[in-house]
């Protein structure tokens, strides 16, 4: 079984780098040598990988036009709530949760950026996959972060990095500790416009075959899953052309 997944996934590198359109670079070109050699030697195989492979290039079609239609609500809508620079020209786009443990791992890392590349603005899209209303109230804190963004922006930074550095999952309690630091409790209260936000940031992330935060996109690079300071830089700077 290891076998079939290693040959599957360089196939798919392979064609997923559009390098059938140019010329090899030395190690696709030994690549290739290689997954040539391993299907010769077990024919059985093939029928699997084939099927395998095309899946892979519908799913990568299917996510090209997902982007397409979504584009826009990522990337130019005021909805979202922006760590840097409202004018920095380079987005990145993080769908998270207050909720999720590599996410709160995550932030540091995105505020060293844009401290580090004032270029750089990180645009959140809340998807509160793990907690979708808090028990004994009738909101979230995704919804409770998206209220503040759009009344009062000044209480959302705050609010926001008091609801990322609290360990393990938000409660009616942590949630109304925040608001009464910050003065913000009247935001508490679920609002219809907060409702249609998040619904739209989950179909995107549906939509985008996503399956769970933090999930980054880069320029043309999509990362799923926590990532280091240094990886973080080392893709923005590349993507961005920041070196």
């Amino acid at each position: 079984m290891n076998f079939i997944y290693k040959t599957f996934f360089v196939v798919a590198f392979i064609f997923s780098s559009n390098v059938f359109s140019q010329d090899l670079n030395p190690q696709q070109e030994e690549d290739l040598e290689k997954v040539e050699q391993l299907l010769r030697e077990n024919p059985e195989l093939i029928p699997n990988i084939h099927r395998g492979l095309q899946r892979f290039l519908e799913q990568q079609s299917e996510q090209k036009n997902a982007f397409a239609n979504h584009q826009e609500w990522l990337y130019q809508s005021a909805a979202h709530p922006i760590l840097g620079d409202q004018d920095a020209p380079h987005k990145i786009i993080v769908f998270t949760d207050y909720n999720c443990p590599f996410c709160k791992k995550l932030e540091p890392g995105l505020h060293k950026l844009i401290e580090e590349y004032p270029s750089i603005q990180v645009v959140n899209i809340f998807v509160p996959l793990r907690q979708q209303q808090v028990d004994g109230l009738k909101t979230n804190s995704a919804l409770y972060g998206l209220n503040l963004w759009r009344n009062d922006p000044k209480a959302f930074f705050e609010a926001h990095n008091l609801m990322m550095k609290k360990s393990g999952m938000h409660t009616a309690d942590s949630l109304q500790s925040v608001a009464q630091v910050t003065s913000t409790e009247a935001f508490l209260s679920p609002s219809g416009e907060s409702e249609a936000v998040i619904r739209k940031n989950m179909s995107a992330f549906r939509d985008l075959g996503f399956r769970g935060t933090p999930t980054i996109i880069i320029g043309q690079q999509v990362m799923p899953g926590y990532i280091p300071y240094d990886k973080l830089e080392e893709i923005a700077t590349t993507q961005f052309n920041l070196n």
